[in-house]
C-alpha cells in the first residue's frame, strides 16, 4: 500500500469538482466577479499551505466515507451550499472522474502526469483579476509539492500507488449521462478502457553477410488482432475539462450489443431530474463515521472554513424537481466529525440553492 496517494484523490477529485463549478456557473449566467469568487475560496481552502502540509506526510488511504466527509468541507467553503443529494451526486461524479483517469492510463506514471495537467488547467481558469494572485501562489506550492513527492518514484513505487487508487475506486460504478454520450462509459455503466493489445508484435530486423542493416519488418499476428469497434480511446487528454463548452463534442463509434449514443432514459441515469434513479451511495457516506480515524480530524479541522454573509449569496439552479430547501442541514449533525464540525463556523444560509448539476446535455 502506498502512502502517498492521499494527495493524489484530493488534488484530482478537487479539481474536477472545480471543472464542474465552472460549467455551472457559467451555464447559468453567474456574474464572472461572483463565479471567481466560488473558485478562488475552493482553491484557497484546498490548497490552503497548512492544510496541504498535512495531506502530503505519508499516511494511509482514507475510506470513501471519510473522504466524502472533506469534500463536504471544500463544497461550503464558498458563497454557495449543496444539499445532501446534490453532495451525493456531485460526490459520485468526480470520483468517477478520476476512476475514468486512472484507469485509462497506459502507464504506471499516468495519474502523476493527470494531476499536473489538472493543476496547470485550474490556473488557467483563475482570471486575471488581483484576487488571483493568493489561488495561483497556492497551486505553484502545490506544484513544487507534487514533483518533490512523485517525481524520483521507482515503478515498483509508483505500481504501489496505482494498486492503492484502484483499490479506493473498486466497485463504483456510476453512470455519468457525458461519459455515456462520449463513449467513456458502456451502458452498462462500466469504463471503456484502451485496447490491450498492440498492433504491432514486434520487428524482425534483417542483416547482409558484412552485419550491415539490411531491413526490419514489422509483425503482425493474426491472433492479436482485435474489433475497433470495441475499443474507443476518448480524444481528450486524460485530466482535461471534459465539461468545457468550448471544446468539440465527440460522438463514439457504435459498439456491438452496446448503444451508447442512443437517448438516455430517465430510470437509467443517476443524474435526471424527478423519475430518475439515484444511483449514488449517500446511505454508505452517513455510515462511514464509526470507520473515521482520528487522523482524518486533524485533516478537517485544518480546512478552516469562514461564514458567509446573507448578502453575497445568490441562486443557482440545479437538479431538476430537485428541493432546494436545506432546513437544518441534518448532514452535518451526524456522528463521525461532529465535534470538528461544530468548531467550525459554518452557518446555514437559507437564501442559497444548491451550486450544482450535470444535465444531460453537459
Amino acid at each position: 500500500m502506498s502512502l502517498l496517494a492521499m494527495p493524489m484523490v484530493i488534488i484530482n477529485m478537487g479539481s474536477e469538482m472545480l471543472y464542474i463549478l465552472d460549467q455551472r456557473l457559467k451555464a447559468q449566467n453567474i456574474p464572472p466577479e461572483k463565479g471567481c469568487k466560488v473558485l478562488h475560496d475552493v482553491v484557497n481552502t484546498m490548497f490552503d499551505k497548512s492544510y496541504v502540509e498535512k495531506l502530503f506526510s505519508p499516511q494511509d488511504l482514507y475510506s470513501v466515507s471519510s473522504t466524502r466527509k472533506i469534500f463536504d468541507r471544500l463544497a461550503h467553503s464558498s458563497i454557495m451550499r449543496l444539499s445532501e443529494s446534490s453532495m451525493d451526486k456531485l460526490f459520485d461524479l468526480i470520483l468517477m472522474g478520476m476512476k475514468y483517469q486512472l484507469l485509462c492510463s497506459t502507464k504506471m506514471e499516468g495519474i502523476v502526469e493527470v494531476t499536473k495537467l489538472h493543476l496547470s488547467t485550474i490556473k488557467s481558469m483563475m482570471g486575471p483579476s488581483k484576487e488571483a494572485a493568493a489561488p495561483l501562489e497556492l497551486i505553484n506550492n502545490v506544484e513544487a509539492l507534487l514533483k518533490s513527492s512523485y517525481a524520483n518514484m521507482g515503478m515498483g513505487q509508483l505500481h504501489a500507488l496505482r494498486q492503492t487508487l484502484q483499490r479506493f475506486m473498486q466497485d463504483r460504478r456510476v453512470k455519468v449521462s457525458l461519459f455515456l454520450q462520449e463513449g467513456i462509459q458502456g451502458s452498462t455503466g462500466r469504463l471503456i478502457l484502451p485496447s490491450p493489445a498492440s498492433k504491432v508484435t514486434g520487428t524482425v530486423t534483417y542483416y547482409d553477410m558484412k552485419g550491415g542493416l539490411e531491413t526490419q519488418e514489422k509483425v503482425k499476428l493474426k491472433c492479436l488482432e482485435i474489433d475497433p469497434m470495441e475499443f474507443f480511446v476518448h480524444p481528450a487528454p486524460l485530466g482535461s475539462n471534459l465539461y468545457s463548452k468550448e471544446r468539440p463534442k465527440v460522438v463514439p463509434p457504435p459498439r456491438k450489443g452496446d448503444h451508447l449514443t442512443a437517448p438516455l432514459n430517465k430510470e437509467d441515469d443517476p443524474l435526471a431530474g424527478e423519475g430518475g434513479k439515484q444511483a449514488s451511495t449517500g446511505g454508505t457516506y452517513a455510515q462511514g463515521g464509526r470507520h473515521t480515524r482520528k487522523e482524518l480530524d486533524l485533516l478537517s479541522a485544518i480546512v478552516a472554513i469562514k461564514g458567509v454573509s446573507q448578502t453575497d449569496g445568490f441562486k443557482l439552479d440545479l437538479f431538476q424537481n430537485e428541493d432546494a430547501g436545506f432546513g437544518k442541514n441534518e448532514e452535518y449533525k451526524k456522528t463521525g466529525l461532529a465535534g470538528v464540525m461544530k468548531d467550525m463556523d459554518l452557518k446555514d444560509n437559507d437564501d442559497d440553492d444548491d451550486l450544482l448539476a450535470l444535465m444531460d446535455g453537459s
